[in-house]
């Protein structure tokens, strides 16, 4: 499929300050189902507008958020504006489907995927890619994934390498087993040896294999909740 990767910018929730971003559409008759993707801290922009192009190949209008206009460390305030943003931006595309919309998030974004759940009704599925249940110690202070999965109410999908030095692999089980004490709609995934940031190719953690195998899952979850009929 021909798709349209262009780099957009809109306006935080906090009415002033410009997010640069990317959004890749796909060719065809839309609307089409949506994917806000919040990027991790590491590596360029370029491991994640490919992954925005794959999610138009797939038939997915994907919005590349650049939260790390922020730095790397954002407060809760400022990602929460910025998510209003992204959406309100969104709202203005002709292709996408805001009925249709799950939101991807990387090593820190996907704290921000949480966060950007409990925010927006319109969000009907989360994938989280190696991230964590607890924030680093390094960052500061803020909205925890282990307690923000207690108000979550779309289904989730969880991938995770059993060798993630950021985030340990015990600390997901954890979230694991408290998602599932409160019955959320929840699927984890962990991939044996795998590192921390496996899925995104100009991460240092990226492994192949462990990559394809996570992009074939969060395809499949996104067409079954996305999509009247899934992908063959």
């Amino acid at each position: 499929m021909t798709v349209r990767l262009t780099s957009v910018t809109f306006t935080s929730g906090d009415g002033e300050t410009p997010i640069p971003s990317y959004l890749a559409v796909p060719d065809g008759d839309g609307p089409h189902p949506v994917v806000l993707i919040l990027r991790g801290v590491a590596g360029p922009d370029d491991g994640y507008t490919e992954i925005a192009r794959r999610l138009a190949e797939w038939g997915y209008v994907a919005l590349m958020h650049g939260w790390k206009i922020r730095g790397n460390d954002p407060s809760d305030g400022l990602v929460y504006d910025d998510l209003k943003g992204a959406i309100t931006f969104l709202r203005s595309v002709p292709e996408a489907d805001l009925n249709r919309l799950a939101v991807f998030g990387f090593c820190r974004g996907g704290v921000h995927a949480f966060m950007a759940a409990l925010a927006h009704e319109e969000i009907r599925a989360i994938v989280v890619f190696h991230g964590f249940a607890f924030r680093s110690s390094r960052a500061q202070p803020g909205a925890e994934p282990y307690d923000l999965v207690e108000g979550v109410k779309v289904p989730t999908l969880i991938l995770h390498g059993t060798e993630d030095e950021q985030a340990p692999v015990e600390s997901m089980r954890r979230m694991e087993t408290r998602m599932r004490s409160l019955g959320k709609p929840c699927a984890f995934t962990y991939y044996a040896g795998a590192r921390h940031g496996f899925a995104v190719r100009t991460h240092p953690g990226y492994e192949e294999h462990a990559a394809a195998q996570s992009f074939d899952e969060a395809r499949r979850f996104l067409d079954t909740h996305l999509r009247a009929n899934a992908h063959a």
